[in-house]
């Protein structure tokens, strides 16, 4: 039976997968409740587009009703969407602004910065005490796809969250100075750069896990399942099988190494501060010596995000859990764990940027 006062569970979709978290307990403690977890064919979400409603609704459901470890007990829940699907932009605010001077000026800076006419868009944003904004918005079109799909699933919708903040909340809550996280998924990377916990620059790029299948595969004139399996297998480690797949790959995550040092550079010249620590999400940073050879080529901390720290996970050590928890990788929660945790905030809804609270549902 479903219960309205448990905390909202977490829905994060990408094109290749959905991950489901459900905690319970408070942001000081909290306390896994359940996960679930399923890829997705090619032909069910692309670049963010609902492809296939119906395939998608039975998917669903299936790991609503279903979960693979623990019961989602509300139809309450929080969700985001494909980073690709969310524009992000910071701007300050001239000072001795009205309110009503202030909102005029961000619905001016969305008509000029976003692909978008303003009345096609869900749009939010904080001004913080210093003027700065944080703005962020999706295509209505996009959106609005997820809203009917939810409304056939009969789960009621209360935040859509840019990826980049939940992942701030999962992987570097806490942390000082200059954090970079960089999610590097199967179709983009993306750059998001936090100063004291506050998002100051985010940037994507088409360089991630299915390119670095596709030039092994290429190169080695080997077909595309075996070139993934050489790429989990060897990585970047440039000692086995004479150091083939790392060549190849080294020029890939070569674009990702120059991206991070325009970055740094672009925010060094603003505020002559540089990156102190990178923190690595999405699936392909588990690649084999990733974090070794960023630090080496860039000589920063690099380390891959850890979204358990804080959490705990004592349903996985169940005896009848065990042997399925010990292939997780947690890596691949570390949004829908973000999500989640907004999710234990007295008032999820108003907790932060929320792109669907005007959304009559």
């Amino acid at each position: 039976m479903f219960n309205f006062f448990q905390p909202p569970f977490a829905l994060d979709f990408s094109d290749n997968s959905i991950e489901i978290i459900a905690l319970k307990g408070s942001l000081d403690k909290p306390r896994l409740l359940a996960m679930s977890r399923t890829t997705l064919d090619p032909d069910i979400i692309e670049d963010g587009k609902i492809i296939n409603k119906e395939k998608l609704k039975k998917i669903l459901l299936t790991l609503i009703t279903n979960p693979q470890f623990g019961k989602i007990k509300t139809k309450n829940f929080i969700f985001s969407l494909p980073e690709s699907k969310i524009f992000l932009y910071v701007f300050k605010l001239p000072q001795n602004l009205k309110r009503e001077e202030k909102i005029q000026k961000i619905k001016s800076e969305i008509s000029q910065t976003f692909p978008f006419l303003l009345e096609d868009l869900y749009y939010d944003f904080v001004i913080h005490p210093d003027g700065e904004v944080l703005l962020v918005a999706a295509p209505k079109s996009i959106v609005n796809d997820y809203l009917d799909l939810f409304k056939a699933c009969k789960i009621k919708p209360l935040v859509l969250e840019a990826e980049s903040q939940s992942l701030a909340r999962s992987l570097a809550e806490g942390e000082k100075g200059i954090i970079l996280i960089t999610d590097i998924g199967a179709r983009t990377t993306n750059f998001n750069l936090f100063e004291e916990g506050r998002l100051k620059v985010s940037v994507s790029i088409p360089v991630a896990g299915n390119k670095f299948s596709q030039k092994i595969a290429e190169k080695l004139k080997i077909p595309l399942a075996e070139a993934e399996n050489l790429k989990i297998r060897n990585g970047l480690n440039p000692e086995i099988e004479g150091g083939r797949t790392f060549l190849i790959l080294q020029e890939e995550i070569r674009q990702i190494i120059e991206e991070i040092k325009k970055l740094e550079e672009y925010f060094q010249e603003k505020t002559g501060r540089e990156i102190e620590k990178i923190i690595l999400a999405g699936g392909s940073a588990q690649l084999l010596s990733l974090p070794e050879y960023l630090a080496d080529n860039l000589g920063k901390k690099v380390e891959i995000g850890d979204p358990w720290i804080k959490i705990d996970i004592n349903i996985l050590r169940k005896k009848e859990h065990l042997k399925d928890a010990l292939k997780i990788n947690p890596i691949l929660y570390a949004t829908s764990v973000g999500l989640a945790l907004r999710g234990l905030a007295k008032d999820p809804k108003t907790a932060g940027i929320n792109l669907v609270k005007d959304v009559k549902y």
